[in-house]
């Protein structure tokens, strides 16, 4: 008896993180790689998307977000990425801009210090949410006083939002990264351009202004650095497919452009001899491009068509950030009736683990890692939960509900944010297994229910 008792509190003590799992098929073989824990990285649930969702909270949704973290922490996460999102056109206050950041304190300053998770905020157009990002460069600048030459009103409420985020969170936030897929865009008005992009000037302006002021560079008289002074600010990742419009532009083409930019990169370059970024952002998305019988060749191309436009800009040794790369489990690339198979938890599984493996041991000039950091996208599936437009992404799956009479939810599936996740995919193992959490060999076991 004494024996099968501690059988039993051995079963217990190691499936504890898995108790509430489920997983619809069976696990992969286990032949992973045990990687440097500093390149796991994952893009978490956005804190400001459960604000006020449980009326056990006055404000952020705590034990939503003890439960993120915790469950980060046992995949063995290191890094997280999180997007800023303000609810606010360009004329709102300031107090009400200020109660928008608030909505991250509680993850930022106390879950992600609890399990050590270093932060990459995400400075993207959701700072501006609601507000069509083509307003960034299609509205006529001028000099401000503040900012310098060739700003515009979007720029100018940008930059003041952004290093309000980097002033309440100093200390903080890891890296910041500059905007997100800004050389594709999604639509943003009825009859409005899909998939143009940002002129890759005013993005090198962008970046430029901020980078001084984080570093306190070239600033007005009175003016010093900011919060994000001990902050990596990182260029925002790039889409492999780039822009549709007007004129075809690649990934490389658009990143060299940024570079040669006289008014920010290369005139910034030219007076103090180094750029100013910390690295530069990638989304080596295969499954968005096409089906190919090896994923990983086309995630390599793109890494060497940017790594190539690198070199030919003067900047060869710069790090690459893969700020997301991932695999939809939802997606059909030719319809259920047609021959190509649905995708599958299996070949998501292997698929993390073909990228992060292949990825991480990349070198570049004289040995240094190429990619830093691999964040995996993502934490949860999001709406639309089922049909051929179904995002089912996550390591974990969130419950889905319907949506209560008169409540609108994003693809009409809302979420039941106070529960424990309805699975954990296979592709959860094997992050645990590339995270060294889980020695090769070992699988915790699953619990059906």
């Amino acid at each position: 008896m004494r024996s099968a008792r501690l059988w039993i509190v051995l079963f217990v003590v190691l499936a504890a993180p898995v108790l509430s799992a489920q997983s619809s098929s069976s696990p992969v073989p286990s032949q992973v790689h045990v990687l440097d824990p500093d390149v796991m990285g994952m893009v978490v649930r956005d804190p400001w998307f459960d604000y006020g969702t449980n009326p056990a909270f006055a404000g952020a949704n705590r034990s939503a977000q003890d439960r993120m973290g915790a469950i980060l922490a046992q995949a063995g996460v290191r890094w997280v990425r999180l997007d800023f999102r303000i609810a606010a056109g360009l004329d709102a206050s300031q107090d009400f801009v200020d109660t928008e950041i608030a909505k991250n304190d509680y993850f930022i300053k106390e879950v992600a210090p609890r399990h050590g998770f270093k932060v990459l905020g995400l400075l993207a157009f959701d700072l501006l949410q609601g507000v069509d990002a083509n307003l960034l460069d299609e509205v006529e600048a001028v000099d401000d006083p503040l900012y310098g030459g060739g700003v515009t009103p979007y720029m100018r409420v940008w930059l003041d939002r952004a290093l309000r985020v980097a002033d309440r969170y100093e200390g903080y936030v890891a890296a910041y990264q500059v905007l997100n897929e800004q050389n594709r865009l999604p639509q943003y008005l009825p009859g409005g351009p899909a998939g143009n992009a940002i002129e890759p000037s005013v993005v090198g302006r962008l970046v430029t202004k901020l980078y001084r002021f984080c570093r306190g560079i070239d600033l007005p008289v009175g003016q010093q650095a900011r919060g994000c002074s001990g902050a990596q600010i990182i260029l925002g990742g790039l889409h492999p497919r780039g822009t549709t419009d007007p004129v075809p532009q690649s990934d490389a083409e658009y990143l060299k452009d940024i570079y040669a930019d006289a008014g920010s990169f290369t005139g910034f370059y030219n007076r103090h001899n180094f750029w100013p970024i910390d690295g530069v952002g990638y989304h080596p998305y295969p499954e968005e491009i096409r089906q190919s019988l090896s994923k990983q060749v086309l995630v390599d191309q793109g890494l060497a068509r940017v790594r190539q436009a690198l070199v030919e800009a003067g900047d060869p040794c710069r790090q690459l950030w893969v700020s997301e790369v991932g695999y939809n489990v939802g997606f059909d690339v030719d319809g259920p009736l047609n021959p190509i198979p649905r995708q599958t938890e299996q070949g998501q599984a292997e698929f993390m683990q073909d990228v992060y493996t292949t990825l991480a041991s990349r070198q570049i000039c004289g040995g240094v890692r190429e990619i830093p950091h691999i964040f995996w996208f993502k934490y949860e599936d999001f709406p639309p939960a089922t049909g051929a437009n179904a995002q089912r992404w996550g390591i974990v799956q969130i419950p889905f509900r319907a949506p209560a009479p008169g409540e609108s939810c994003p693809g009409g599936a809302c979420y039941e944010v106070n529960g424990a996740p309805a699975m954990h995919r296979l592709a959860y193992f094997t992050y645990r297994e590339l995270a060294g959490v889980q020695q090769p060999g070992i699988r915790l076991p699953l619990i059906f229910r």
